[in-house]
């Protein structure tokens, strides 16, 4: 399942040809999507140069040139790589536009090709109306008329991401490629997101989700999310684009935790409550299961896969995997909300209880 540092062997591996080997920064890149894009960019065998505050050191620590800097100095980050060259540039820690004027500042005239991860989050705050657009496109939102500045009530982390995007699409010296991605899951995650799905599945009590929260969805695998990174940087055709990368399969909430309590060999009974129920419970304000949503969230893919060959591995086989990395050797906190376990599956048995009877009555 994985090596001894833990990490994951993936079947589907990046690969090029003889003789194309490429300097390339990753900007960040010593956890999680970042960590392992870097593993396979050594691993094919090309010269990696990464910019990080250098607090964490991967396996592959020695195997790269660090250079130890905080990206939110700007000055200090544009000093440090002004003059350097690179092939390419995968900047996984941009999200204000400073970060990306900085960049381009820093890399003009000497990179190839500039990638910039952004999010799903870029459709938020009302930008995009997803009944209506389902699957929905990039073209979809249009940042022309954006201004650069933080409304109260929206989310920080998408304006700041929209204003990376506006910024690189009007401004950009560089040769670009946006890509927007959902949120990860995988092993590693920092967020702890998929741990909080194992982490129920896995104590055999089952999982309450609110009655409206149905919608069907994408997410996306870590390690493709970094894979595909590098099929974007390989691929001459597509600067100065943005694309979506999201795992190919729609997954349904109930497909989800099947497929985790199948990878875990346990049942998993999912019980459907109201939001307005779950909402009286004081010690569960704000009870929202990461990616469940009222509303479907499918990205169209089709020009990720004809501009790069975006490809993702099958669902199953990687969260197989993951289930088995957090069961085996996460050895981190409790998932977010786990100190209130037992309210959760004590409101799920009252619910159930209370619906069976009603039924019994007619």
């Amino acid at each position: 399942m994985t090596n001894d540092e833990g990490m994951t062997n993936c079947e589907s591996q990046i690969t090029k040809g003889v003789g194309d080997l490429m300097k390339v920064l990753v900007i960040g890149g010593t956890r999680y999507m970042g960590r392992v894009a870097v593993q396979r960019l050594l691993d094919r065998g090309d010269s990696v140069t990464v910019f990080s505050r250098g607090r964490t050191k991967p396996e592959w620590w020695e195997q790269v040139e660090s250079i130890v800097g905080d990206r939110d100095d700007r000055e200090g980050f544009v000093k440090a790589l002004s003059g350097r060259t690179f092939d390419a540039v995968i900047d996984t820690q941009a999200f204000r536009k400073e970060d990306v004027e900085a960049a381009d500042r820093a890399l003009k005239g000497n990179v190839g090709r500039y990638l910039m991860v952004s999010t799903g989050s870029v459709y938020g705050d009302g930008k995009l109306d997803f009944l209506t657009h389902c699957p929905f496109r990039e073209s979809d939102v249009d940042w022309t008329d954006l201004r650069y500045d933080y409304p109260e009530g929206e989310s920080e982390y998408g304006v700041g991401k929209r204003h990376c995007e506006k910024w690189l699409i009007e401004n950009s010296s560089l040769e670009y490629t946006i890509i927007r991605i959902p949120a990860a899951m995988g092993w590693d995650d920092p967020t702890n997101r998929m741990w909080w799905w194992v982490q129920r599945v896995l104590d055999g009590k089952g999982i309450m989700l609110p009655e409206d929260h149905r919608s069907p969805f994408r997410t996306l695998f870590s390690e493709d999310a970094a894979d595909n990174w590098i099929r974007a940087i390989d691929s001459p055709a597509v600067a100065n684009e943005v694309f979506h990368i999201a795992t190919e399969e729609v997954l349904s909430p109930e497909r989800w935790i099947g497929l985790m309590a199948e990878a875990a060999g346990v049942d998993c009974p999912i019980t459907w409550v109201p939001g307005r129920v779950i909402e009286k419970q004081a010690d569960l304000k704000g009870y929202t299961p990461p990616m469940t949503r009222s509303w479907p969230y499918i990205h169209d893919l089709s020009k990720a896969i004809s501009g790069f060959g975006m490809k993702t591995t099958p669902a199953a086989v990687w969260i197989e995997r993951t289930v088995a990395w957090y069961r085996n050797e996460y050895e981190g906190k409790d998932s977010s909300g786990y100190e209130d376990r037992v309210i959760e599956v004590d409101l799920a048995t009252q619910w159930s209880e209370a619906r069976n009877g009603l039924i019994g009555g007619f």
